[in-house]
C-alpha cells in the first residue's frame, strides 16, 4: 500500500506527477481547519491558481501505483485558497494555502442586528449567506444585542453555541453544524510504544496542573424575564494546593433556575478538575481516519496508557518523506476549543 493525494481545484485535479508536498491541519471546532501545498510550477501553474478557489483534498493508500483514483482515497478537506506563492528559483515550485469554510466568517465582522432573533436563526442565517447546508438544531432562546457588538461573525456563533451548551462548525461536506456534541466514545486508532523499530508513533506526555480548573460557574440569561441565573462550584482542596483560583464560566442555555445552574456546575467541576495529562508527537505511518477530538489508545506506556481525545491532527505527505500524522492529545474530553480563542481573535491579520 502506497500514499496517494488528490488536491482537486474548483473541481479540476492536479496531477500526482506535478504534486511535491502537502500538510492538511485539523483542530477542534473554533479555529479553521487549513492545508498547505507545494507544486512543481514548471506548467506555470501558478497562472491558473487564484484566491477563493476551492480546493477539496483526498488521502490515502492504493494497492496499485501504476492504477488508481480518487475514489480510493479518503475525503478528509473543502475550503478555499487563502493565498498563492509561487518561487522562482532553481526548484520553480508554487505553494497554496488555504482554510476551511468557516474562514470567512472568521475574518468578517457582523453586521446584522436583530430584535427579535435566536440562536438558530442566526446559524441558519449565516448558513445561507456562505452556501452552506445548515444542520442546525432549533433554539427558542432570544439573543441579546451585546452578543454580535464589534465581534466576527464566528465568534458570534461560537459565543451562542456556547449559550446553548451546543458546538458549531463547518464539516468538509460544505455543512455548518450547530447542535449537541456528537458523543462516540469508540477508539480509531491504537498507538503502541516499543522499544527498537517496533512502535508505530513517538510521544511525549506532560502531566501537570496546568489546564486544570478548580471553580466552575454556570449561567444563563433568560431573556424574556431578563434574569440571570447563576451558580458556582468550586473544589477548595486544589484552590489550596494550586494557591490561586482559575475559573472557568459556562453558559448552559437549560440552567433554567439556580439549582439546576448548581447541577451543571458540581457536574462540570468534576470533569475539569481532572488531573490533565496531554501528550504530542507522531505516528508511522499515516491514518487519514484520525480526526480532532477521535478516541486513540496508547499502549506500552505505563501509567500514561489509556484513552485519550485527540486535540489536534496534522496529516503530511511528501513524495521524499512519505505520509506521517503528527498530533497533540488530552485525557479530558476537549471543551468547545476555547483554548484557541485568544489565538484568533487577538491575532485577526494572523491567519497561520
Amino acid at each position: 500500500m502506497e500514499p496517494r493525494a488528490i488536491i482537486e481545484v474548483d473541481g479540476a485535479d492536479i496531477k500526482w506527477n506535478d504534486f511535491l508536498s502537502l500538510s492538511v491541519e485539523n483542530t477542534v471546532y473554533l479555529a479553521a481547519d487549513s492545508f498547505e501545498c507545494t507544486l512543481n510550477n514548471s506548467l506555470m501553474l501558478s497562472d491558473w491558481l487564484r484566491k477563493n478557489q476551492e480546493v477539496r483534498i483526498y488521502l490515502g493508500y492504493v494497492k496499485n501505483i501504476h492504477e488508481w483514483d480518487k475514489s480510493q482515497l479518503n475525503h478528509i478537506f473543502t475550503g478555499k485558497i487563502d493565498g498563492v506563492k509561487p518561487n522562482f528559483d532553481s526548484s520553480k515550485t508554487v505553494r497554496i494555502i488555504g482554510r476551511d469554510y468557516s474562514e470567512t466568517m472568521i475574518d468578517t465582522e457582523y453586521s446584522v442586528s436583530y430584535n427579535d432573533a435566536s440562536s438558530s436563526d442566526i446559524a441558519n442565517l449565516l448558513a445561507q449567506k456562505y452556501g452552506l447546508k445548515p444542520i442546525v438544531t432549533a433554539t427558542d432562546n432570544k439573543v441579546d444585542r451585546d452578543m454580535w457588538i464589534n465581534k466576527k461573525e464566528w465568534e458570534v456563533l461560537q459565543g451562542l453555541a456556547d449559550e446553548e451548551g451546543f458546538v458549531c462548525y463547518v464539516t468538509k461536506d460544505k455543512e455548518l453544524y450547530f447542535g449537541e456534541r456528537n458523543a462516540n466514545e469508540s477508539a480509531i486508532d491504537t498507538f503502541v510504544y516499543t522499544q527498537g523499530l517496533k512502535s508505530n508513533c513517538k510521544i511525549e506526555f506532560d502531566d501537570s496542573s496546568i489546564d486544570v480548573i478548580n471553580k466552575v460557574t454556570v449561567r444563563h440569561w433568560i431573556h424574556k424575564r431578563k434574569q440571570l441565573i447563576e451558580a458556582s462550584s468550586q473544589n477548595d482542596f486544589l484552590i489550596s494546593q494550586m494557591g490561586q483560583t482559575k475559573e472557568r464560566i459556562e453558559y448552559v442555555a437549560k440552567a433554567t433556575t439556580d439549582g439546576i445552574a448548581k447541577g451543571y456546575a458540581d457536574k462540570l467541576l468534576k470533569e475539569y478538575s481532572r488531573q490533565v495529562v496531554t501528550g504530542n508527537g507522531t505516528r508511522y505511518p499515516g491514518n487519514p481516519n484520525l480526526y480532532a477530538e477521535g478516541i486513540v489508545n496508547t499502549v506500552n506506556c505505563g501509567r500514561f496508557s489509556g484513552s485519550y481525545y485527540l486535540n489536534k491532527v496534522v496529516h503530511q505527505l511528501s513524495k521524499n518523506e512519505g505520509y506521517i500524522n503528527t498530533f497533540d492529545i488530552t485525557n479530558v474530553r476537549p471543551d468547545d476549543a476555547q483554548q484557541y480563542r485568544s489565538d484568533i481573535y487577538e491575532n485577526n491579520g494572523k491567519k497561520y
